[in-house]
């Protein structure tokens, strides 16, 4: 039998987790998706650039070993260039290493915790894929039950180190829990098929970049070849030499531009593709603390900002100095960009003015050195980048370190103040960063009704004078759904069939599951929706804790200690898993095991005094 002080540590645990949520239908899982080989089969949503090889063989044999034709790949020993001997990488913050290593033709990654000498906690996961050309870093991916989740370290190349990946540094580190979406895949991979609705679950993955992200989407064009052996001179294809120079810009700003995209509410039906204007289509605010602040993608809003560009009368693009086709040779690249300089500068006066070199002088010399500021950028560590703004005299990004966060229109005109609202409110659901949804507040009476509700839905605001309750009950967005549920609920009005059915709508969205889970608490449903979640993600740790809880409550010992000991392995530090295990160990009489679990508790809350109280009562 429990003690009082047992039952009492039972109670204060509020029952050692339990909230609330509702479910939907159970459905037949789907398959894990297998890794496309190269040449991809013309099923693929996109070709694989190696379709197009037959009649543009050099070409394409340029753009394989360029970045872009090196942005994707299944982990493959003979693409190693990283040092897989290394010793563990040590984050302060979190108290984890990190472990990177090669088992034959496999690779992994080793999570782990010290306590002294002895290991605390272990957990190993498998790399499916690496994302990133290598040229400056390397980062990698894994995938469970189809869904794709970045690993916490990164190699980098320049200094040939693995350290914490870009965003885990400095207390951020989200572990083993980072989606990958399809925003972030589209400017790595072609030819991925997602599942709607789960955010970074995909039917299979495709491989490199391919000529389509540039081009347009290529079938039309090989089936065209394909029927007339290719001597068709209907192309039915993007030819961007043609296209305004404009059109060509934004074919590199699809990833060469960094900044918070919203749609147009008045856009043109579909969506921009290569060809099109991506003004038609989005308005984009570039988040920056100063005008010498950049990102390591930053290179289209930077050349913009040069008078360079704005004199050429839109002659200047980025093909200008760059061939996307080809890489330029490290050791001739001063050379390579002091010609295009001289191209179009030769007679301008600048050439002869230049710190008064003589021409034969400055042939051997490096205009870019001058004139375009390389150093860090504010995203990527360990990382040097040239800053695409060229000026006379660059100056350092440190100038403009601790300024506030501007947004700036990256067109600098044409654009409806509560664009740049709603990309504030983009903003800070990405970076959760409650500072800037007060910016928004003055125009709130202007948002769109499906961005005034994620205001609410952020700010947790009070909203019932603003919103109608039968707003967004009959919405087939399972977003808007699943937010209107959520504000509902915390107003004690009815929420769950909104829930059942943004969980219909979505039924890959592990998280929208989990809270219908907690929905159905207090009810016989609520087990098989929280199983229904693992099935979706093993590794859910509310679940699993939850679920543990469920068995300890039927007094399911060995089913409730697995089960919250995976939930550890998840997490270490989750305190209602741990809070659970201690109660089963004692239920159980194992007071070592108890006490063990109480301690770690103390050492992660040391001002929670009920656990040393507990701790005091056990033999």
């Amino acid at each position: 039998m429990p003690s009082k002080n047992l039952l009492l540590f039972i109670v204060l645990s509020g029952g050692l987790l339990l909230s609330l949520v509702n479910s939907c239908q159970e459905k037949q899982e789907e398959k894990a998706p297998v890794m496309a080989q190269n040449p991809l089969t013309f099923s693929a949503l996109r070709s694989d650039p190696l379709s197009c090889r037959p009649c543009h063989t050099g070409i394409v044999d340029s753009f394989m070993k360029t970045g872009k034709g090196r942005s994707f790949y299944k982990a493959d020993p003979s693409l190693v260039f990283e040092n897989w001997k290394t010793s563990p990488v040590y984050d302060p913050k979190s108290d984890f290493y990190y472990l990177p290593f090669r088992r034959d033709s496999l690779f992994w990654v080793k999570e782990f915790r010290l306590e002294g000498t002895d290991t605390i906690h272990q957990r190993t996961e498998k790399i499916d894929f690496f994302i990133g050309s290598g040229n400056q870093t390397r980062s990698y991916l894994f995938q469970r039950k189809g869904y794709l989740f970045e690993i916490p370290i990164t190699w980098y190349s320049k200094k040939k180190i693995w350290d914490l990946s870009p965003g885990y540094e400095d207390g951020h580190n989200s572990r083993f829990e980072r989606e990958v979406g399809s925003e972030c895949m589209a400017c790595h991979n072609a030819g991925f098929q997602e599942i709607p609705n789960s955010f970074n679950r995909y039917k299979h993955f495709g491989a490199t970049l391919s000529c389509n992200n540039c081009h347009g989407d290529t079938r039309n064009h090989l089936e065209e070849m394909n029927r007339t052996g290719g001597k068709s001179k209907n192309l039915k294809l993007v030819s961007l030499g043609k296209s305004p120079v404009q059109a060509r810009l934004d074919v590199c700003r699809q990833c060469h531009l960094e900044g918070i995209k919203v749609r147009k509410e008045k856009a043109k039906a579909g969506d921009y593709e290569p060809g099109k204007l991506f003004s038609d289509y989005y308005e984009v605010f570039i988040p920056a603390s100063g005008k010498s602040d950049f990102g390591f993608a930053s290179h289209a809003e930077r050349l913009q900002m040069s008078q360079c560009f704005k004199v050429s009368d839109g002659k200047m693009n980025c093909n200008t100095c760059h061939d996307p086709h080809s890489s330029i040779p490290e050791e001739n690249k001063a050379a390579i960009f002091n010609v295009k300089c001289r191209s179009c500068h030769e007679n301008s006066g600048h050439m002869k003015s230049c710190s008064g070199l003589k021409k034969q002088d400055m042939e051997k010399g490096n205009c870019i050195s001058c004139h375009l500021k390389r150093s860090g950028t504010n995203d990527i560590p360990h990382v040097n980048s040239t800053d695409h703004w060229i000026r006379k005299k660059p100056r350092s990004p440190a100038e403009n370190q601790g300024k506030a966060i501007e947004f700036q229109h990256f067109a600098g005109k044409g654009f409806e103040a509560t664009d740049q609202a709603r990309a504030i409110l983009k903003y800070a659901e990405i970076y959760e960063d409650s500072s800037k949804l007060r910016q928004i507040k003055a125009y709130l009476g202007q948002l769109p009704r499906i961005e005034k509700l994620n205001y609410y839905y952020l700010s947790n605001a009070d909203w019932s004078q603003d919103l109608d309750t039968h707003d967004f009950s009959a919405s087939r967005d399972p977003w808007v759904l699943f937010r209107w549920a959520d504000l509902k609920k915390k107003k004690g009005l009815p929420y769950l069939g909104e829930l059942e059915k943004a969980c219909a709508l979505a039924p890959a969205r592990a998280e929208f599951q989990y809270r219908l889970a907690l929905a159905y608490e207090g009810s016989p449903m609520a087990a098989t929706q929280y199983q229904k979640v693992l099935n979706l993600n093993p590794m859910h740790m509310k679940a699993l804790s939850n679920l543990g809880f469920h068995a300890l409550e039927n007094r399911h010992y060995p089913r409730a200690d697995s089960l919250l000991l995976l939930a550890l392995k998840s997490n270490p530090d989750f305190p209602l898993a741990l809070e659970n295990l201690t109660r089963s160990k004692m239920e159980q009489g194992q007071f070592a095991q108890a006490k063990k679990y109480l301690n770690l508790l103390i050492r992660l809350y040391p001002q929670e005094g009920r656990y040393k109280a507990i701790l005091g009562t056990l033999p």
